[in-house]
């Protein structure tokens, strides 16, 4: 009996993934957990590996093509076997895992999805390419339809910024995320606090442990005592319910050339600010290079967003749903201050943090970033 593997969820915000690289081929033999291609979720590649010993008898797509959570991966069975008549043939699952990003690409403002306009369909699809209306264009096709000619000969030299490229699957999530998080009414608020503690206190790391310590590390085990004291800032709303959680798994944001991505720094509380450097630096690298496992973007409980390392004076984040905070860093700048009198130049960070309105007022905002800047200023006494 042949059986079908459909594309499982590898991750709490995984919907679809995209066809990277197979392994196998139609006729090859393949064991129970043998890797049979690569998938490209939202945040990672991942590697699949078949539940079932068989021959491969259909692949669900080809490389490039997106499939959606559920949808048929590849079937396994006995050689000469059919495939279940259920499931769809290796050429038309390719055309139907690559339907739903057909359907989704954004259509130009001018043309009707419901326009009954006669046209050959690939002159429909040539128009959508080019951004033509066909109601404006004379057919000379069987009875009136529109051909391939008839739109080349309408179209026009498609300006400089008219080049089209299909979202990644790490730009689709980020973009469904933002859009998300602007559901949840958010604000930001910020506050200037004197860096020259927290310099010191990274310094002093750095001497300590004889290597590079990551700023966010430190920032990360100063964040954990405030969050401590305002149990608010370290939870979500559910329904009508806050959930506290009891956990301090800290996202760090990191610029990727893929885009965004955060991963999670499990148990932050729990660690030495040496450890946190470690665990902060091997994600970052891993986030670089694809390598993190769906656990590790998963999770969060607050995020910390380093917005300085990108020469930025300050950040307004967009709140991660699912939690009610997020606190970003800007760069460290020279300020002059009155000193005792005396015009002084003091490193000055603004820090800025976003909450879900929802449950955190003004207030609340204001004395967190007030215990948070202190805690900055007085890193150099000692950080946790």
């Amino acid at each position: 009996m042949a059986h079908v593997f459909k594309l499982p969820a590898v991750g709490d915000t995984m919907v679809e993934g995209e066809i990277v690289e197979w392994l196998v081929e139609v006729g090859d033999t393949v064991e129970l957990d043998e890797p049979i291609c690569s998938i490209e979720t939202d945040k990672s590649v991942v590697e699949m590996t078949t539940p079932y010993r068989g021959t491969v008898l259909a692949l669900g797509g080809e490389p490039g093509d997106v499939i959606e959570v559920g949808e048929t991966l590849i079937v396994v069975g006995e050689p000469g076997e059919e495939v279940p008549a259920d499931e769809p043939e290796p050429e038309s699952a390719a055309a139907a895992a690559s339907i739903p990003h057909q359907i989704a690409a954004p259509a130009p403002p001018q043309l009707d999805p419901s326009d009954s306009v006669k046209a050959l369909p690939k002159a429909r699809k040539l128009a959508r390419e080019r951004g033509i209306d066909l109601a404006a264009v004379a057919g000379t096709g069987p009875g009136g339809s529109i051909t391939v000619a008839d739109v080349e000969a309408a179209a026009t030299p498609p300006p400089a910024s008219g080049r089209r490229t299909r979202l990644s699957a790490t730009r689709r999530s980020i973009a469904r995320h933002m859009t998300e998080s602007m559901q949840i009414p958010q604000f930001t608020s910020m506050v200037d606090a004197d860096a020259s503690g927290l310099l010191e206190a990274r310094a002093a790391a750095a001497a300590e442990t004889g290597s590079r310590v990551s700023l966010d590390a430190l920032l990360m085990a100063l964040l954990v005592p405030v969050l401590r004291d305002h149990p608010v800032m370290n939870a979500r709303l559910d329904g009508d319910e806050i959930e506290y959680f009891e956990r301090y798994d800290i996202g760090v944001a990191v610029d990727t050339p893929d885009g965004l991505m955060v991963p999670v720094v499990g148990g932050a509380d729990a660690l030495s600010v040496a450890e946190l450097s470690v665990e902060v630096l091997r994600l970052a690298a891993a986030a670089r290079d694809r390598t993190l496992a769906p656990h590790e973007l998963a999770g969060a409980t607050a995020t910390v967003n380093n917005v300085g390392a990108l020469g930025m004076l300050a950040g307004t984040p967009m709140l991660p749903v699912g939690t009610s905070m997020i606190a970003a860093f800007g760069m460290a700048r020279p300020v002059v201050r009155l000193i005792d009198g005396i015009p002084t130049e003091v490193p000055t960070m603004t820090v800025s943090a976003t909450f879900d309105h929802r449950i955190i007022d003004g207030g609340a905002s204001g004395r967190f970033l007030a215990q948070l800047k202190e805690a900055i200023e007085e890193a150099a006494h000692g950080a946790p």
